[in-house]
């Protein structure tokens, strides 16, 4: 029996990372609703949470463009990230986003990254708007804290463009990879360009003066995350797709499907006070099952109030599959 369950938690989590559509955000909210009431979650800063904005943005031929409204990373505070589930198989994960940046700061600073909750700040593919001569600069790095490289090309404040962060995962350690692909419009964006607009980067050293200093880790990319760093930045975002394969222009349907249909979002994750709690489109009682890392059934039982009791359980990752008469839904949460 316990090989059964290792085989449908191996089967499980290889579908969810064999999915080429991870994440669809489209801020289709109330302008003033907060992310974190969204699935979205709050991992650093207590005041000035970011907000839906109005209107959303829109990229000719984008298949996020024109959908839903915005966000806007307009302040000092709340930084907030949301879970796409954690890939681990070689490869590669693509965040396409639009961006529209009306305001600038002094210096400027990253507001955008991908998130692993095990990983504490341990931020992957920080990308970058800083000020040049009245001209929008774009950096990015893998790891470091400041930008590695920028666009030779300095960008209007006021456009919208298109970005999409690459992640490469390789086998092995210390040596996976980050890109960044930049358009305009008028841009054709189709294919994968065979050259990135900055990167493939690598990982720097945690000091960069050091030459014997450690390099900064790869991470299991998670989430995507949203920085606020200054209370003059105007950066408006919108139109997310995690995918893990160059489709641009449309949605996989199928994938799309399951992601409307098996709508669970967990929180928090980690879990850090015993308790889990899940958003479901069913209202009906539901039977919620826990798998630990080796498939073996840790909780199994009716639940009405959208919360599950783990204290009882250890540190590490799990998998919880909530059933209703006519849907199951899976989702990967960790217990710190």
């Amino acid at each position: 029996m316990k090989k059964i369950y290792l085989i449908l938690f191996i089967v499980i989590s290889s579908l969810t990372t064999l999915n080429a559509q991870l994440l669809i955000e489209d801020f289709n909210y109330t302008a003033g609703d907060l992310l974190t009431a969204k699935g979205w979650t709050a991992h650093s800063g207590t005041a000035n949470p970011i907000l839906v904005t109005a209107p959303g943005l829109t990229f000719t031929g984008y298949v996020g463009s024109n959908i839903g409204l915005a966000a806007g990373v307009n302040n000092t505070g709340y930084d907030v990230n949301k879970s796409f589930g954690a890939q681990t198989a070689a490869g590669n994960v693509y965040v396409s986003f639009m961006v529209n940046s009306t305001l600038f700061t002094a210096t400027g600073s990253y507001f955008f990254h991908l998130f692993d909750p095990t990983a504490n700040t341990a931020f992957r593919a920080r990308t970058f708007i800083t000020p040049k001569t009245g001209k929008m600069m774009v950096g990015f790095s893998f790891n470091a804290s400041a930008q590695q490289d920028s666009m030779a090309t300095l960008l209007n404040f006021g456009e919208t463009y298109l970005f999409v962060a690459k992640y490469k995962i390789v086998d092995g350690a210390l040596n996976d990879e980050v890109s960044l692909y930049v358009f305009k419009a008028g841009d054709d964006f189709t294919n994968e360009p065979t050259k990135p607009t900055i990167g493939p980067l690598t990982s720097t050293r945690t000091t960069p003066s050091d030459p014997n200093s450690a390099l900064g880790p790869d991470i299991v990319p998670t989430a995507i995350a949203l920085r606020q760093y200054d209370a003059a930045q105007r950066i408006t975002v919108d139109g997310f797709r995690v995918k893990t394969k160059w489709d641009l222009k449309k949605d996989d349907v199928s994938s799309v499907n399951n992601l409307n249909k098996n709508n669970l979002e967990v929180y928090p994750n980690p879990v850090t006070d015993g308790y889990l709690y899940f958003n479901s489109p069913e209202n009906s009682p539901k039977q919620v099952e826990i798998f630990n890392i080796a498939g073996k059934k840790v909780v199994d039982e009716t639940n009405t109030l959208n919360k599950i009791d783990v204290r009882h359980l250890q540190t590490g990752l799990y998998m919880v599959k909530i059933k209703t008469d006519d849907n199951i839904s899976t989702s990967k949460f960790i217990i710190k």
